[in-house]
């Protein structure tokens, strides 16, 4: 059963030079929490901005609803944990994904089953390993988040600010001296590119972080 989840609008860079943020993000709020977590994504070189991810061995599909100015507000939509029956992935994940459904062999998959058997034959698909520390802070009633990340075991860290009223991620973004010229790089862009799945920015060997 599909669950909805109030959409939030997001603010997110990706770095490995995010000192001054970070240092402004803990001079406004005390960290209140740190989770850590493995997800699997599950990306195609096709320009669909959809989120589409394992994430402890639930599926969760995140849904570009609109964008506000440079935000992005993404609606959450928990598929169910895996073993998930084949007709769900045929039904929900690949039009998520944009690619036609294959012929299942099974009635039913387990996580590992539909990576092997599903995902890594299929050659309009890819998969990026990514294990996050999470660290939670809140900015201007914003869920702000510093976090550090591994993709296919490679390191590098992200920022996120989002909540439910945009102009309180934008006011946040402020505060914590955020260029307005600055790219919101959400998760699926942020992959694709680390694995040559879509291009880099014109001036990505000028952004200092």
């Amino acid at each position: 059963m599909v669950a909805a989840i109030i959409p939030r609008y997001e603010f997110r860079i990706f770095g490995n030079n995010l000192d001054k943020i970070e240092t402004r993000i803990k001079k406004l709020s005390e960290k209140e929490l740190t989770r850590k977590m493995d997800s699997v994504y599950l990306l195609t070189p096709w320009k669909r901005k959809n989120n589409i991810k394992i994430r402890e061995g639930v599926m969760d599909i995140k849904l570009l609803e609109q964008t506000h100015e440079c935000l992005e507000q993404w609606n959450p939509l928990l598929i169910g944990k895996f073993p998930l029956k084949a007709e769900i992935i045929k039904s929900t994940v690949f039009p998520a994904l944009g690619i036609e459904s294959p012929v299942f062999e099974r009635k039913e998959y387990t996580q590992k089953q539909f990576i092997k058997e599903v995902v890594s034959i299929d050659p309009d698909m890819a998969v990026a390993y990514v294990w996050k520390t999470r660290h939670a802070y809140t900015i201007n009633e914003c869920i702000t988040e510093i976090a550090e990340i591994k993709v296919n075991g490679t390191s590098i860290k992200t920022i996120c600010i989002e909540a439910e009223d945009p102009n309180k991620v934008l006011e946040a973004r402020k505060l914590l001296g955020i260029e307005k010229d600055t790219e919101n790089v959400n998760y699926p862009l942020a992959l694709k590119r680390f694995i040559g799945l879509a291009p880099l920015p014109n001036d990505w060997n000028k952004i200092e972080f």
